[in-house]
């Protein structure tokens, strides 16, 4: 941070992260996927509400869906990316589809097709 440098891990497991590692993150995203074994342990000290686990272990597969529309992919963050990081609690959230399905979502049709006819 003193240079302003920072680091991003990607990993589909907690457990291959090393822990110390795993300690100085400030901002952590967890996809679907970590809700067994030595994965959901470490799941577990980094998170301690359990409350906030089970919740976390509510998400459903995307690639469960019927089709590719209806995909959900949930989030679970801790640092300060949440604005209830100060009291440690994790935020959830599902991320859009698609970038029309933002655009719906937040009412920016207009915007979106002065942009589009732009380029």
């Amino acid at each position: 941070r003193k240079y302003g440098l920072g680091w991003m891990f990607l990993s589909t497991s907690l457990s291959s992260i090393h822990r110390d590692i795993i300690q100085q993150l400030r901002i952590v995203f967890f996809g679907f996927g970590l809700s067994l074994g030595s994965d959901l342990n470490t799941l577990k000290e980094m998170v301690s509400d359990p409350k906030s686990i089970q919740l976390y272990q509510s998400f459903t597969d995307p690639a469960s869906a019927f089709n590719i529309a209806s995909r959900k992919y949930s989030f679970m963050t801790r640092g300060p990316v949440s604005p209830l990081s100060f009291s440690g609690a994790p935020l959830f959230f599902n991320a859009f589809n698609s970038p029309s399905e933002f655009v719906k979502e937040n009412d920016l049709d207009s915007e979106y097709h002065d942009i589009k006819s732009i380029s």
